[in-house]
C-alpha cells in the first residue's frame, strides 16, 4: 500500500478476484485437507495482527456463509499459504487507488 493510506479499502471484482482466487489456491488446499469439500469464497489477510479471516460459501442451501478467523499458529501456516495471493491483491490495489487520484 502505498505510504501513509488509509481507506477507504478496495473491492476486487470480475477478473480481478479470478486472479487473486487463483493466487489463493494454496490457501484452499490448506482449508480442504481440514474440511473437504469447502469452497473458498474471500481472503483477508492480516499481517500485522498476523490473523487471516476466510469466508467459507454455504456448506447447503438456506445456509449463510460461514467467516472463520485464524490466529496465530494456524494463521502462520495460511500467511505463507497466502503469499502469492497477497502479492496478486497488492498489485491490483495499487492500480485501484492510483485511479482515485
Amino acid at each position: 500500500m502505498p505510504a501513509g493510506f488509509a481507506g477507504p479499502g478496495v473491492d476486487l471484482r470480475g477478473e480481478d478476484a479470478e486472479r487473486v482466487m487463483a493466487a489463493a489456491k494454496p490457501v484452499e488446499a490448506w482449508l480442504l485437507a481440514r474440511e473437504p469439500g469447502v469452497v473458498l469464497r474471500s481472503l483477508s489477510v492480516d499481517r500485522g495482527r498476523m490473523r487471516v479471516l476466510v469466508t467459507l460459501e454455504a456448506a447447503s442451501p438456506g445456509e449463510r456463509p460461514r467467516v472463520i478467523r485464524f490466529d496465530p499458529p494456524h494463521a502462520s501456516e495460511l500467511v505463507e499459504a497466502a503469499r502469492d495471493a497477497e502479492e496478486v491483491i497488492a498489485a491490483a490495489c495499487a492500480i485501484k487507488i492510483a485511479a482515485r487520484a
